[in-house]
This record gives structure tokens, C-alpha cells and sequence, in this order.
């Protein structure tokens, strides 16, 4: 029987841990204290979505596995991308298991959405069949803006409607009714108006790949003492070259990213059960010394590391309905 599950976090990492099933990781990349919410209703061969966020965030997206996801933006801010591409209210995106898939979040976005199992996707007509296929194959498709309107109407009124009338989903069959008509109207809204996708520019995507590997050995290396050289080494890119494709697809630069990232680190090992002391944690992330950390961590976060320590896990558990 279909299940309700709503999630309300006050961190990143905590709202990237909210859908079930999904494999994701959050980076808040703008200073103040995040707010998200999860909503999501899910059903045996997969789920009615919305996620919503205040902040400037890098999120990395796994789905389910073998399960196919389309979304579109109810609100988004100018400047966020997804998938290498502007990301805008007319944006259809879609989202393969097989990849992990990567989003910049320029401020507050709200997205709603579906997730399908591909076992559902059997049943489509081999037109609209073809047709995702795709834009699998594409991830973020340029909608007209009548589509996308109708897209996001439909999508607000069916989630309001399954969750008002839960009682009449007591099947499997229902269920999969219930899915296979949500995605068969979003695919026939999307097909007829979704603008022939072009490749990435090479030189937009050279950029990205700079960024990308930049990112992979920041990461790889968030515990060690690496400075801009050794991201420029690592990314095969002079430092004006780093400076302009990290400022380009993620509205910083590569020292505030890595610094975030740190951060954000930070705020993972203290909501652990068992933290180490906050100096050991700033020695270890490569901070001066813990008021350095310290500093730096209550402007990104809003609160003190002691605060995070002593707080119990950001955000209520899901709540089931």
C-alpha cells in the first residue's frame, strides 16, 4: 500500500538523505541556515515527489535503481544548471539510475516530480517509448512554457489528489495505474513541445570537465593540504582558466569552494554519534586553528560547531502518514 513520507531538514546532508532509495550527496555552497522539505509518496513501483531547498547548493543525484525520473521545477532561481545546462521553470528533467547526475542550485529551488520503475515503461506506445529514451539520453530538455505550466499543473493536482484519496490505493494494480497514467500525460505534454536538444557547446563542456575533475580531487583529497597548484594540476587547467570555469558553472570560486566543501565535511563528522573534539576536527580539514574553524563555520552554517555538537541530528525523522 502506498506509503506518505514528509521530511523537513534544517541541513543539507540531512535533506539529501530524505527520499527513499536515493543515493545523494549535498554541498552547501551559501552562507546561511538551510531549510528543506521532502514529500514524497511511495508506491511499489516507485514514487510521487517534491523537494524543495533555500540555498546555493552542489548536489550529486543517484535515483533508485532501475527506476527512470522526471521533474520540473515549480520555482528556481537564474543561474542553476543540471546536467551541463541552464536550469529554468521551462527545464524537464530526467533522471537514469544507470548515472550519477549533477545539480547547481543558484538559491531556492522547488521541484516536483515522478519516479518510475522501468518494468512501467513497458507499457507506453513505442512513439512516446522512443521519445524518453531520448531524452534520457539528453537529461535536460527546453520545454514551451504552455507544456511546462501544464506539466507542473498536472503533477500539483495529481500528488494533491492521491494524497487526499489514499484509501482507494489498496492495490498493486491501482498503484501502477495510478503511476503509468502520471507518466504517460507527462511524456505526451513533454514530446510535442520539448525543443530539438543540441549537444554541449565543447567549449561549455571543457569547462565542465575542468570543474568536474577539480571537484573529484578536492574531494579526494579533503583531509590533505592542497592548495590552488595542486587543483590546477589535477583539473589540466591554468589558474585564470580554474578561476573562470568554476565561476561559470558554480557561481564561486575553486578556494570558496574548497573551503565549503571542508565545511561541510566539518558538519558531517559533528553530527556523528561519536564526534572528536572540534580542534581535532579543524587540524584535521586543514583549518589554521579551531577559532579559524570556528569563525569560518558559523558564518557558513548560522552556528557554532559547539552548537552542532550539542544539538541532536538536524531535522524531525520522516513521518509517516
Amino acid at each position: 500500500m502506498a506509503k506518505i513520507y514528509e521530511h523537513h531538514a534544517c541541513d543539507a546532508q540531512d535533506q539529501a538523505a530524505a527520499l527513499t532509495g536515493w543515493q545523494q550527496r549535498y554541498e552547501q555552497l551559501s552562507c546561511g541556515r538551510f531549510e528543506g522539505r521532502a514529500w514524497q509518496m511511495v508506491m511499489d513501483q516507485g514514487a510521487l515527489l517534491r523537494e524543495s531547498s533555500n540555498l546555493h547548493l552542489r548536489q550529486q543525484i543517484t535515483p533508485p535503481p532501475d527506476h527512470l525520473v522526471l521533474a520540473i521545477p515549480l520555482a528556481v532561481q537564474p543561474g542553476s544548471r543540471f546536467a551541463g545546462r541552464p536550469l529554468a521553470r521551462e527545464s524537464l528533467l530526467v533522471f537514469g539510475a544507470d548515472n550519477e547526475h549533477h545539480l547547481v542550485s543558484a538559491g531556492a529551488l522547488d521541484l516536483i516530480g515522478l519516479s518510475v520503475h522501468r518494468d512501467n515503461l513497458k507499457q507506453l506506445p513505442s512513439q512516446k517509448l522512443e521519445w524518453l529514451h531520448q531524452a534520457e539520453r539528453v537529461r535536460n530538455l527546453d520545454l514551451s512554457a504552455d507544456a511546462a505550466s501544464a506539466i507542473r499543473h498536472m503533477l500539483l493536482a495529481v500528488t494533491a489528489n492521491a494524497a487526499s484519496g489514499m484509501e482507494i490505493l489498496d492495490s498493486h494494480a491501482q498503484e501502477s495505474e495510478l503511476l503509468n497514467a502520471t507518466l504517460s500525460q507527462t511524456v505526451m505534454l513533454a514530446m510535442h513541445s520539448a525543443q530539438q536538444a543540441s549537444s554541449i557547446p565543447r567549449r561549455a563542456d571543457s569547462r565542465l570537465k575542468v570543474v568536474q575533475r577539480a571537484i573529484d580531487f578536492m574531494q579526494a583529497h579533503v583531509h590533505d593540504a592542497i592548495g590552488v597548484p595542486d587543483i590546477c594540476a589535477a583539473a589540466y587547467a591554468s589558474r585564470r582558466s580554474l578561476q573562470y570555469c568554476f565561476e561559470e558553472v558554480l557561481h564561486t570560486t575553486p578556494q570558496a569552494y574548497l573551503r565549503a566543501l571542508r565545511l561541510n565535511e566539518a558538519r558531517r563528522v559533528l553530527k556523528q554519534d561519536v564526534a572528536p573534539a572540534i580542534l581535532d576536527i579543524a587540524c584535521d580539514l586543514g583549518f589554521s586553528s579551531a577559532s579559524h574553524f570556528t569563525r569560518h563555520y558559523k558564518i557558513m552554517f548560522g552556528e557554532l560547531p559547539s552548537q552542532t555538537l550539542k544539538a541532536s541530528p538536524a531535522g524531525a525523522p520522516p513521518i509517516w502518514v
